[in-house]
């Protein structure tokens, strides 16, 4: 039987780290295994689904190269179906109608955590125009168990499992029952979720055995955060979307989120094709996964540098407002060099903008630290503007040259000429080459700057 996986998401919020790295783990699964990999959205909650929000979600899977190999599923139009499911159960003695009240069901609990109704096994008449809802009627004794390719044997006493609710008193399905179905209906032959919702599965397998299905479940580690502590919503903050906005490029977070957990041998850089390749789910790690936004940047700065400049001129393009990108349009042939000038030094898109921005805006902004350093530095501008005034060849190399006559002629070392000059055009203390950014600058425009900012 073709290996099929799939990605549920409630359409709640926006997709976070933790919902992507189980979708590309789902994914990267079923390729590995030339299976389909599917997408259903779990929209029956219409207090709080949002229909933008699901939009957004299927772009950021999209940004990571994750797609649905078929049309994509909502749990809404299964509804119906649900429903007769519920009433099949009860009808052969797995559900009933519970009609207890919030009141009785809390004294019952306060005596019994796992909360089983009278109602399950009695035969006496329901009150008149009382509302119920439908529970499951979980085994009172033996055990359930669930082989789980990366947890392994789990098991749990069915004293443990209560009786949860399928159907609420409104007619609406639960989670529970519609995920259930639905990966019945689907085809799923493999669960691939986190390992919060082991309890879960334990819960649905009386589910499965009556729709006769015996789906393969893998449960993955949650994130933690950098205290090795379960992921809070202000952890987790930070949407697919939002780490696009702030320079992160699709290629990192995907590498980033394979390591979470899985690794093949000493490899650190990992293509969605290559991770394909190697993949097996066995080798996923039982225990939680750190999130470390240092090892996120080091990689960044990785695909970064490792990008082409026409790719990172897009990017440019993206984050800059329309001014911003209609003059580093205009200064197109520049933008590429400052970007290949510049793109080893920088963390993210973002940081790599805002270092080449100079080449667009001339009114250098520098704070009290690097004013003084000008300061300081002034008897040297005379020098800076006489030597270069008098260059005729404005390139490289003459400008490097430049610069070490300045320095032999006023016996200062090399920094000394370099950080104020650098400074001076770019409004950066340090950086690349300076000679390099003089270049690229042209004359005039350097010239313009050191007397106007210097």
């Amino acid at each position: 039987m073709p290996i099929v996986t799939r990605f549920a998401p409630s359409p709640t919020g926006l997709l976070h780290l933790g919902g992507a790295r189980t979708a590309l783990f789902n994914f990267i699964y079923a390729k590995s295994k030339n299976g389909k990999f599917k997408i259903r959205f779990e929209d029956t909650d219409k207090l709080r689904n949002q229909k933008d929000v699901i939009n957004k979600i299927i772009l950021d899977l999209e940004w990571l190269n994750i797609k649905s190999d078929e049309k994509i599923i909502y749990q809404s139009d299964n509804i119906k179906s649900h429903i007769e499911l519920a009433q099949s159960l009860v009808n052969n003695g797995l559900a009933y109608k519970c009609y207890d009240d919030e009141i009785t069901i809390k004294n019952k609990r306060n005596q019994n955590n796992k909360f089983k109704s009278e109602w399950r096994d009695t035969k006496r008449k329901p009150p008149k125009n009382s509302k119920f809802c439908i529970r499951i009627k979980s085994p009172l004794d033996g055990s359930t168990s669930i082989n789980d390719k990366i947890q392994g044997k789990v098991q749990i006493d069915n004293i443990e499992l209560d009786d949860y609710i399928i159907m609420r008193s409104d007619m609406t399905p639960t989670f529970l029952l519609s995920s259930a179905f639905d990966d019945y209906e689907m085809k799923i032959t493999d669960i691939i979720r986190g390992d919060d919702h082991l309890t879960n599965s334990l819960r649905q397998k009386i589910l499965f055995n009556f729709l006769n299905y015996s789906p393969n479940f893998s449960h993955i580690s949650l994130i933690h955060n950098e205290n090795n502590q379960k992921l809070s919503k202000r952890d987790m903050a930070l949407s697919v979307n939002d780490y696009k906005k702030n320079g992160f490029l699709a290629g990192s977070i995907i590498n980033y989120l394979l390591r979470m957990g899985w690794s093949y041998g000493d490899k650190e850089f990992f293509s969605i094709n290559e991770a394909i390749k190697f993949f097996k789910i066995e080798s996923l790690g039982k225990s939680p996964s750190r999130l470390d936004k240092k090892k996120l940047l080091f990689l960044n700065n990785h695909y970064i540098k490792n990008e082409s400049n026409h790719f990172l001129y897009d990017e440019i393009l993206r984050l800059s407002l329309d001014e911003e990108s209609c003059n580093f349009k205009r200064l197109k042939d520049k933008t590429f060099l400052c970007i290949n000038l510049f793109k080893n030094r920088c963390e993210t898109t973002v940081d790599l903008k805002k270092k080449i921005s100079f080449l667009i805006n001339s009114k250098i902004k520098i704070d009290s630290t690097e004013k003084k350093i000008l300061k300081e530095s002034d008897y040297i501008k005379r020098e800076v503007i006489i030597q270069l005034t008098k260059l005729k060849e404005w390139d490289e190399i003459n400008l490097e040259e430049t610069v070490k006559n300045i320095v032999n002629r006023l016996e200062l070392n090399f920094k000394q000429i370099a950080q104020p000059l650098r400074l001076a055009v770019s409004g950066q203390a340090n950086g690349p080459s300076v000679s390099s950014i003089l270049f690229i600058l042209g004359k005039n425009e350097v010239l313009e700057r050191v007397n106007k900012v210097w």
